[in-house]
């Protein structure tokens, strides 16, 4: 337990310096992005406007290429075979030994030249192409950033300059980016790709090397690709034409230009337009912090005790008094089944009490303002889950009795009413 909390505690740690990162720079890249985009947003704008604002954005910004990563993972995936396992490291150095043969490697004069996503990538060096064709993680980062930024919004709405933008509207812009989220992760999945996809995979990858040609794998890769070479052309082209990034570029694209003047605040849609053209330089300086881990929208871990201790709402049954297996050294209950149906049903019954706050707590709900009758909703949880336990806790009947006189006092006679 004290190894997880200081995860979590490590985790949060990293999410609060991220979001200061990202907090800090954006009035300067608010600024870059003001640089290219001359219209204002107060009216209608096209695809190919917000086209060709991201190419201009992303040719000031170049990223490390993993496009063999992301090839060999695809592969690992498609093959069928444990991610740790034998012949997933040898598809790793065939892959590495392809991409060297086919002049895939990043070269840092190079990225002067680099515009990253841009519909004309035939002047582009060998591994930016590929890196536009298979970089999943990069699109995936990017929609998880226009997601909490549509969160972002939820907390500006309040202020002047947002006067009559509709929560609805920002509503319904994070569920469609949640769904492309969504159509991105089956890109990863082995049964989004075709049969003849995975037949190449098959006939490529037939069986792991012998104990004699792993121990040297560089050198048996390197045999191997230039064995197989037009075969590994095809079955990368081929894997790059089914994920079809482009296409779930030119989708987002045409998303975030049809977004309507009318329903969207001109501030508010120019942060959307801003996260969205400007995330390339958020990515550079956050990517080399969560390259290692999946920190999804940037949101901090919280942790809330669910415990006898803090749930007050049955008299007579909180506190960690009410349990009967914590004599003996905490193993009275090992000892009878009655003592066991006690702890389980106060386990239940606790959990309610807890989880019914923790909700309310993370959904900013104050029982007296919002008019929410916290107590009744308790009253009807704790009765069902008695309903539902009392055949099965056959030493329990007197427990129950007491606890349904307990339900029955909550919130006194008004509460009684109510019910």
């Amino acid at each position: 337990m004290t190894d997880e909390l200081t995860h979590v505690a490590e985790f949060n740690d990293q999410v609060r310096r991220l979001r200061a990162i990202v907090d800090s720079a954006r009035p300067q890249v608010s600024q870059l992005v003001s640089e290219v985009v001359t219209s204002t947003f107060d009216r209608p704008i096209s695809t190919d406007d917000l086209r060709a604002w991201r190419e201009q954005v992303n040719s000031h910004v170049a990223r490390d290429a993993g496009f063999a990563y992301q090839a060999y993972v695809l592969i690992v995936k498609l093959r069928g075979v444990p991610a740790q396992s034998p012949l997933s490291r040898v598809v790793a150095e065939i892959i590495d030994a392809w991409a060297l043969r086919k002049g895939i490697v990043y070269e840092r004069a190079d990225s002067e030249a680099l515009e990253f996503e841009t519909q004309t990538a035939h002047h582009l060096p060998a591994w930016v192409k590929y890196l536009l064709a298979f970089d999943v993680k990069y699109r995936e980062r990017r929609l998880h950033f226009l997601i909490k930024g549509q969160n972002r919004l939820y907390q500006l709405i309040g202020q002047d300059r947002f006067v009559g933008l509709d929560p609805l509207v920002v509503d319904r812009l994070k569920r469609e980016f949640y769904v492309r989220l969504d159509a991105l992760r089956r890109r990863e999945n082995a049964d989004f790709y075709s049969r003849e996809v995975h037949d190449l995979v098959a006939d490529t990858f037939p069986a792991a090397p012998s104990a004699a040609e792993v121990k040297h794998l560089e050198a048996f890769a390197a045999r191997f690709v230039a064995q197989h070479v037009d075969q590994i052309d095809r079955l990368i082209d081929r894997l790059a034409v089914e994920i079809d990034l482009n296409a779930s570029t030119r989708e987002l694209d045409d998303l975030l230009a049809s977004l309507d003047p009318t329903e969207w605040h001109a501030d508010a849609r120019r942060e959307v337009l801003v996260n969205y053209l400007g995330f390339p330089f958020w990515d550079v300086l956050t990517f080399p912090m969560t390259r290692t881990r999946e920190l999804s929208e940037l949101n901090e871990i919280l942790i809330d005790r669910i415990s006898p201790q803090d749930a007050h709402a049955l008299r007579g049954f909180d506190g960690i008094e009410s349990l009967k297996g914590i004599g003996f050294g905490h193993f009275a209950a090992f000892l009878s089944r009655a003592y066991r149906e006690n702890d389980y049903l106060l386990g239940r019954l606790h959990a309610l009490d807890r989880l019914i706050d923790i909700v309310c707590d993370a959904a900013g709900i104050d029982a007296k303002t919002d008019r929410i009758d916290l107590l009744a909703l308790k009253k009807r949880g704790f009765a069902a889950i008695l309903a539902a336990e009392e055949p099965h806790l056959t030493r329990s009947r007197e427990l129950i009795a007491r606890l349904r006189r307990s339900i029955g006092e909550i919130g006194g006679s008004q509460a009684k009413r109510g019910g």
